[in-house]
């Protein structure tokens, strides 16, 4: 087995539900230099969405139920990881403190108000722009979508400092060749939304514009809030850049 389909199985077993290999953290350099290969998870992530939504499609599924279960999915795929980060995130965050405090309450394990609430409406927002696409657009933009949110995931890794002292993101962001490791992230994606555009979908490209907008305006707030990124602002990026990206989908589109 070569040595990035190696580390490409580590990356997807780390960041999705899909156990493609066992994951031995008692190895310090488990995850050294991981996240150049985000994007290629995303593109997993993408190919099962857009499966789960031709099956639907096919089988002449209503919608709504269409865009739920695309919304549940999307959230099984990824083991609630990004997710958990968003709402950490947006815990921190909205409870106005310092920066350090911002941080503690981050690090606690426990969901609060904000939290609870952001998670609601970042789901809510994903069914009912999901809801409003058309089926065809929908599945090429699915596609792509988590493939451009992990790139801006990638970004923000290797851009911004770490901003604590300890943390499960530091090991990415100190193993990370910035900008090197972009341009390498950003070359599969990129085929693929290329490959989708010339078969009839130009939507993706607007897909990709939207992501990478988002994910990179979210991770500089972040930045400028906190001093840096953490491990849960790495997550809340690819939250709020699918997010944004599918509301800007349905409502210009």
């Amino acid at each position: 087995m070569s040595k990035h389909l190696r580390r490409l199985k580590i990356t997807v077993s780390y960041v999705t539900c899909l156990p493609l290999t066992r994951i031995d953290f008692s190895q310090p350099d488990l995850l050294h230099g991981l996240a150049k290969y985000l994007p290629c998870a995303g593109l997993i992530i993408g190919t099962m969405l857009f499966t789960i939504n031709s099956i639907l499609s096919i089988s002449k599924a209503e919608p709504l139920v269409t865009a739920f279960l695309l919304t549940v999915s999307w959230l099984v795929l990824t083991n609630g990881l990004h997710f958990d980060g968003l709402m950490d995130t947006a815990d921190g965050i909205f409870s106005h403190q310092s920066k350090e405090k911002m941080l503690t309450i981050m690090s606690d394990s426990r969901v609060g108000n904000f939290g609870a609430i952001v998670g609601f409406i970042t789901l809510l927002g994903k069914f009912v722009a999901i809801y409003s696409l058309p089926g065809a657009a929908l599945g090429a933009c699915l596609l792509v979508i988590p493939a451009w949110a992990r790139w801006c995931e990638l970004y923000a890794i290797g851009k911004f400092n770490y901003a604590k002292e300890e943390g499960k993101g530091k090991v990415w962001h100190e193993t990370t060749k910035y900008p090197a490791d972009l341009l390498k992230g950003a070359a599969p994606p990129l085929v693929v939304t290329t490959a989708f555009a010339l078969a009839g979908y130009p939507l993706v490209w607007s897909a990709m514009f939207f992501s990478i907008i988002s994910g990179i305006v979210f991770s500089g707030v972040m930045n400028s809030k906190l001093g840096g990124q953490t491990g849960d602002t790495y997550g809340a990026t690819v939250e709020m850049s699918e997010l944004f990206c599918l509301l800007a989908l349905a409502v210009f589109f």
